[in-house]
C-alpha cells in the first residue's frame, strides 16, 4: 500500500489509507556496503563501509528500518584519524548512553570512534595495537556482555599463512591510553580462534563476525564465501564464550541466507548484522548487488529481510533468513511490524543554498586540505587544482553516488578557462583509470566541449565540439542502463549530443575491480599547473528515472 497525496484548502498533505504492506528492496540503493545496525528505543541507526571516499562511514537513521535519512559520516574531519582513509566494514554498537563505531583502516589498523549522538561529532580515533599483537584484524566488531565485559570479535588471515581468514575473539579494554600522540585501547587476555568457516564452501573467507546473546546463548555471525557470487551469511553458538573452537555448534541450516545457487535479481548476499525490534521481531541487513547483463556498477548496496527463529531436530534455536520465502531476500517483502516513519527526502535539485556542502557529496581520497571549494551566494565554487581525473590520487571532483540504473544529471557551469591547461565540467565513474567526462577547455582562440572516455586500455577523446565563447553552459548526463547520453547547451532545455551513446559498462565492478561503485559530479584540473583561477556551479541536479 502506498501514501496518497491530497490538497485541503491549498495545503499539502501527505496521508495513507493503511499501515504500509511491502516495502521493496534495495533499502539504502547505490554504494552502500557492509551494512551494520543497532537500535536505541524506538529508533534505528547504521552505518556502511567507504573506503577511499571522504567523508567515511555514513550514518543513518530509521525508525520502520526501511526509510532511511542519512544524518552523518563518523569520519568527517581532518586528523581525526592517523592516515590516509581507506575504511572496511564498520559496526555500530551502543552501550550506556554512548555509540561506538570500530572498523578496519586499510591496509592494516583497526580503531573505533565514539560519539553521544550519531549525527555527530564523533571522537578521535582510538587504536588497537595489532602490529604488536602480531595479529591481523579485518572487519571488527564490539560485543558487551551482561557483566559489562567487552568483547572484540575480528579475522586473521596471517593465522595460517594461507588464503583463510580466522574468526578470533577477546576481551578488550577500551579506556584509551595515550602511547606516542596516538589514543590506544588495550586487549585483554588470550585470543580465541573460533572458525575459519562454516564448512559448507565453497571458499573459506570468514569475515565479518558479529556476536550477539540470546536467550543465553552466545551466537555468532560470519559472513563467508568472498564478497561476490558465492557470499553468504552462516552461525554457530556457544553458551560461554571461553570455550575452545571445537566447542562450540554450527547451525545445520548453514548458510542462513545466500543467493549462490538461487534466481534472483540480487545477487552476492552477505556481509550482515541483525537487530531485535522493540515489538520482538528479528531483521537483518545485508550487502547485495543487482545485476544487468550479468553486470553492476551501482556496488554493493544494503537490503533488508525478515528473520524467523527455527528449532533443529537437537532443539536448538537458530535464525533463518525468509525461511518460508525460500530463504533469500525479495525485492519485495512484507512491511516489518513498525509504523510507517518516512524520513525527509533530498531533493533531487541542490541549490547550494545551506551554506555548506550536502551530506550526499563525497571526495575521492581525503584533501590534504578543504579552501579548494566555497559556497557563496547559492553557488558552489572548485578552485582548479593541478591534479588530473586520470590520477591515482585526490583531485578537484565533488560527486554523489549513483543509485539508479537509469537516472538524469544536470548542472550549470560558469567557467572562463585563462589558457590551454585549465578544464571543468561533468564526471562519472568509479575510479581514475574507468570515468567518462565532460570538460570545457579553451585551447587556442576557441572554447571546446570535450567527451573522454577513460578505460584500463587509456584514455580517449571520443567527441568534441566549438561552442559559444563565454562563460555560461549547461551539462546533462541522461543514463539508460549501460547507456550513457551526453548533453550541452548554452541555454536550459536547449540541448546538442555531447558525441553518440557511451557504453558505461567501464564503470562495473567487474571490469574496474575495487569495492564502490559509481559516482557523478563536478570536477575541474588545471592539469598539472598552479592555478587561481575558479569554476562556478550555480546548481547539480540528479534525479532517478522510471523503471529503476
Amino acid at each position: 500500500m502506498k501514501p496518497f497525496l491530497i490538497v485541503v484548502f491549498g495545503v499539502l498533505s501527505l496521508c495513507s489509507l493503511a499501515q504500509f504492506e511491502t516495502y521493496t528492496n534495495p533499502i539504502i540503493p547505490g554504494f552502500y556496503p557492509d551494512p551494520s545496525v543497532c537500535r536505541v528505543g524506538d529508533d534505528y541507526y547504521l552505518v556502511n563501509s567507504s573506503f577511499e571516499w571522504w567523508p567515511g562511514i555514513p550514518v543513518w537513521h530509521s525508525r520502520d528500518l526501511v526509510n532511511w535519512n542519512h544524518i552523518g559520516h563518523a569520519i568527517h574531519r581532518k586528523g581525526q584519524i592517523c592516515t590516509n582513509p581507506n575504511i572496511w566494514a564498520p559496526t555500530i554498537r551502543y552501550h550506556q548512553g554512548k555509540f561506538y563505531v570500530i572498523c578496519t583502516e586499510r591496509p592494516g589498523s583497526v580503531f573505533f570512534v565514539t560519539a553521544d549522538n550519531p549525527a555527530g561529532p564523533w571522537s578521535d580515533a582510538v587504536y588497537f595495537d595489532i602490529d604488536k599483537e602480531k595479529v591481523s584484524a579485518i572487519d571488527p566488531s564490539l560485543f558487551w556482555d551482561e557483566d559489562g565485559t567487552c568483547w572484540l570479535a575480528s579475522n586473521d588471515r596471517n593465522k595460517s599463512g594461507t588464503i583463510k581468514h580466522w574468526v578470533w575473539i577477546q576481551k578488550v579494554d577500551l579506556k584509551p591510553v595515550n602511547r606516542g600522540g596516538r589514543l590506544e585501547a588495550s586487549f585483554v587476555g588470550e585470543r580465541n580462534y573460533i572458525c575459519d568457516g562454516s564448512g559448507v564452501g565453497p571458499d573459506n573467507y570468514a569475515e565479518g563476525p558479529h556476536l550477539f546473546k540470546v536467550d543465553g546463548f552466545y551466537y555468532l555471525m560470519i559472513a563467508e564465501g568472498g564478497t561476490w557470487d558465492n557470499h553468504a551469511v552462516s552461525f554457530l553458538r556457544t553458551d560461554d564464550l571461553e570455550k575452545s573452537a571445537e566447542d562450540w555448534e554450527y547451525c545445520p541450516f548453514n548458510p542462513v541466507l545466500t543467493h549462490r545457487d538461487k534466481q534472483s535479481p540480487i545477487s552476492a548476499t552477505g556481509h550482515a548484522d541483525m537487530v531485535e525490534t522493540q515489538n520482538g521481531d528479528w531483521w537483518l541487513v545485508h550487502l547485495g548487488v543487482r545485476k544487468q547483463d550479468g553486470k553492476h556498477k551501482l556496488g554493493r548496496e544494503t537490503f533488508l529481510v525478515p528473520l524467523q527463529w527455527k528449532t533443529d531436530s537437537l532443539g536448538r534455536k537458530w535464525p533463518l533468513a525468509n525461511p518460508d520465502k525460500g530463504n533469500k531476500t525479495l525485492m519485495e517483502d512484507q512491511w516489518p511490524n513498525l509504523s510507517w516513519s518516512p524520513e525527509k527526502q533530498r531533493a533531487n535539485i541542490d541549490e547550494f543554498q545551506n551554506g555548506t556542502l550536502g551530506l550526499q557529496y563525497n571526495f575521492y581520497n581525503e584533501p590534504e586540505n578543504l579552501d579548494w571549494y566555497k559556497i557563496v551566494d547559492g553557488q558552489l565554487h572548485i578552485k582548479l587544482l593541478p591534479a588530473k581525473a586520470t590520477d591515482k590520487g585526490h583531485c578537484a571532483f565533488i560527486a554523489r553516488r549513483q543509485q539508479h540504473h537509469n537516472f538524469n544529471v544536470e548542472t550549470e557551469i560558469f567557467f572562463h578557462p585563462k589558457n590551454e591547461t585549465e578544464v571543468a565540467g561533468l564526471m562519472t565513474g568509479i575510479k581514475n583509470t574507468n570515468h567518462i567526462r565532460v570538460e570545457i577547455s579553451k585551447p587556442g582562440n576557441e572554447t571546446m566541449a570535450t567527451l573522454y572516455y577513460v578505460s584500463p586500455h587509456g584514455e580517449k577523446n571520443v567527441a568534441r565540439v566549438n561552442v559559444p565563447t563565454g562563460n555560461h553552459y549547461f551539462l546533462r548526463l541522461e543514463a539508460r542502463g549501460w547507456n550513457f547520453q551526453f548533453y550541452i547547451g548554452t541555454k536550459k532545455n536547449k540541448w546538442v549530443k555531447l558525441g553518440g551513446l557511451q557504453d558505461a559498462r567501464i564503470m562495473s565492478s567487474e571490469i574496474a575491480k575495487g569495492f564502490t561503485g559509481s559516482y557523478v559530479g563536478m570536477y575541474a584540473s588545471s592539469n598539472g599547473n598552479t592555478s587561481d583561477n575558479w569554476c562556478r556551479f550555480e546548481y547539480f541536479m540528479y534525479e532517478p528515472y522510471h523503471n529503476n
